[in-house]
């Protein structure tokens, strides 16, 4: 009765790392992910055949003890190569970031020798819980294009960038759907979302396993702890960046005043002794100011 109580109160959201790759990062969900993906990108389910997910590790049960990504990457059977990600604090580095993990899985297994034809296509789906002030949308794709006439110069990257804070509460589309599924903590919202859908219906039920597997709870839990131990890491080494800033600025600052006072004391003719004790400064670098 106690458990049962328990678990009633509990709230389990797909923005926990843990829930996310497990709903569309494992391999017995293969058709979650394909259906959100296809979704998102508008390929067809005949893309994803023989489709293989390349980092299916999950987090262990102690966050400490994790050692795999926790993005999702997927392989198409041409070679064409998605990574998944989802973000529950937006850092305005992230754009940087997801070009950069694009180009590399861009040239992963592209070896000397190779054609540039070879080169296969990366999509990036970025899934973020934070505003993205790049975009008024829910959904913004970005490719590479001619800045007026909107030409496309290459298919090779596409990043996508989903917020779901900018979602509204009625008139969903598909996509929106699963995006609402994935923000909310209420179970009762999911299972309404999932009406009708019978790949969101199963989604539901991974996710209702959280509720009654006490392991399955832990490893959700390992998660937040991890992720808040990592964005009070990125904060302290952020205040610690800014006060370095400022102790380097004030010194330059400092150094600045030193080599003014010097040129207005040459300009005046003090003798050198005079201008580097006045200065704060050596003889050789009053000398090379003159």
């Amino acid at each position: 009765m106690r458990k049962s109580i328990i678990t009633q109160q509990l709230r389990f959201t797909a923005r926990n790392d843990y829930a996310f790759k497990k709903l569309f990062g494992s391999e017995e969900n293969k058709d979650i992910m394909i259906e959100f993906i296809s979704l998102v990108t508008s390929l067809g389910k005949d893309d994803f055949d023989d489709v293989r997910i390349e980092n299916t590790e999950q987090l262990p049960r102690f966050y400490k003890e994790k050692t795999g990504r926790l993005d999702i990457k997927i392989r198409l059977k041409d070679g064409r190569k998605i990574d998944v990600e989802m973000q529950n604090t937006y850092f305005d580095y992230y754009p940087k970031r997801s070009i950069f993990y694009c180009s590399k899985l861009i040239h992963e297994h592209f070896s000397s020798g190779l054609q540039y034809g070879n080169l296969k296509k990366c999509i990036a789906i970025n899934v973020v819980n934070s505003p993205f002030k790049l975009s008024r949308k829910v959904h913004s794709i970005y490719q590479i294009r001619e800045s007026e006439e909107q030409t496309l110069l290459d298919e090779l990257l596409e990043i996508h960038f989903l917020d779901l804070t900018k979602l509204q509460k009625d008139n969903l589309t598909s996509l929106e759907k699963w995006l609402m599924f994935i923000k909310t903590d209420s179970k009762e919202k999911r299972a309404m979302l999932a009406q009708g859908n019978a790949v969101m219906t199963k989604a539901n039920q991974v996710m209702d396993i959280f509720y009654l597997d006490e392991q399955e709870r832990k490893r959700y839990e390992a998660a937040w702890e991890y992720e808040s131990d990592r964005l009070s890491m990125i904060s302290e080494s952020e205040r610690k960046g800014l006060e370095r800033g400022l102790a380097e600025g004030e010194a330059r600052g400092s150094r600045q005043a030193k080599l003014e006072t010097a040129k207005t004391m040459l300009t005046m003719g003090y003798p050198l002794d005079d201008i580097c004790k006045i200065a704060g400064l050596s003889q050789a670098e009053v000398e090379a100011i003159r």
